[in-house]
C-alpha cells in the first residue's frame, strides 16, 4: 500500500516525536546519573564546581629546582595539597593516605594523577627539603617551593588559608620571643602553621575543578578520583 503524501508527513512527524521522546529519556537518565554521582562524591567530601575556575600566572620551584608554573598542570590531573615539611600531624597524616591512594590506582585502567605538595613555609622549606621530605612518601610526588607572594596567591586562588609560624607546645617555656619561631626551635622544627586541609583538584586544562575536604582516606580519595576523570 503506497503512502500518501499527507500520511507520509503524520508518519514522519510520528517518528520524530518518538526519537525525541527517547532522546529526553537519555537525557534525563543521564542527568539522575550525574545528580546520583555528585551526591555520591559529596557523601565523601567532594565537590565538583559548577563550572571550573580559571587561575591565574604563577611561577614556584619544584624539588628538581626547575620552575614549575600554571602551564604545568596542563595534561594531567592533578591534586594538590598545601602543608609544610615540619607539620607534626595533618601534613604526614594527608601524605601518607595519598601515598596509599596513588599506590592503590591500577595505571593499567587508571587515569595517572599528579599529586603536589605546596609548602605554607617558604622561609624554611626549599626544594632540598620538599625532596627529602616527599622521598618518605612516593619519589613521583611534586614539591612546590619558592616565593611566598607566589604562594600566597596560588593558595587564595585554591581557597587554601594559612596563617604564620608559632612556636608549638615542646618549645613552650624554653624560649621567650614574639610569637615567630627563634632560630633554633625553626631548625628543629618546633613551630606550628595552622593551614587548611582540603585538597584542590586541578583538571587537564589546568584549572580549579573540585575540592576533596578532609579527613582524607585512601580508599575514599580512589574513588572520587575514578569519579572525577570518568
Amino acid at each position: 500500500m503506497q503512502l500518501t503524501q499527507k500520511r507520509k508527513t503524520v508518519f514522519i512527524a510520528f517518528l520524530a516525536f518518538d526519537v525525541l521522546v527517547v532522546m529526553a529519556v537519555i537525557s534525563l537518565f543521564q542527568i539522575r546519573g550525574e545528580r546520583d554521582s555528585q551526591a555520591a562524591l559529596r557523601e565523601i567530601g567532594v565537590t565538583i564546581y559548577p563550572q571550573a575556575r580559571t587561575l591565574s600566572e604563577f611561577r614556584l620551584l619544584d624539588q628538581q629546582g626547575e620552575f614549575f608554573t600554571k602551564a604545568d598542570f596542563q595534561g594531567s590531573w592533578n591534586l594538590v595539597f598545601f602543608g609544610f615539611t615540619h607539620c607534626p600531624d595533618i601534613c604526614p597524616l594527608t601524605m601518607a593516605e595519598l601515598a596509599q591512594f596513588y599506590a592503590g590506582l591500577d595505571f593499567n585502567q587508571d587515569v595517572k594523577p599528579r599529586v603536589l605538595l605546596v609548602t605554607v613555609d617558604p622561609e624554611q622549606d626549599n626544594p632540598a627539603s620538599m625532596a627529602a621530605y616527599l622521598a618518605n612518601y612516593n619519589e613521583e610526588f611534586i614539591g612546590l617551593s619558592g616565593d611566598p607572594e607566589q604562594i600566597s596567591q596560588l593558595a587564595a586562588q585554591l581557597y587554601v588559608g594559612y596563617g604564620d609560624a608559632v612556636e608549638s607546645a615542646a618549645a613552650t617555656g624554653s624560649h621567650e620571643h614574639d610569637g615567630r619561631p627563634a632560630e633554633d626551635d625553626a631548625a628543629q622544627g618546633n613551630y606550628l602553621i595552622e593551614h587548611s586541609a582540603h585538597i584542590a583538584v586541578i583538571n587537564p586544562q589546568g584549572d580549579y575543578y573540585a575540592v576533596m575536604r578532609a579527613p582524607h582516606r585512601d580508599q575514599d580519595l580512589i574513588k572520587a578520583f575514578r569519579e572525577l576523570v570518568k
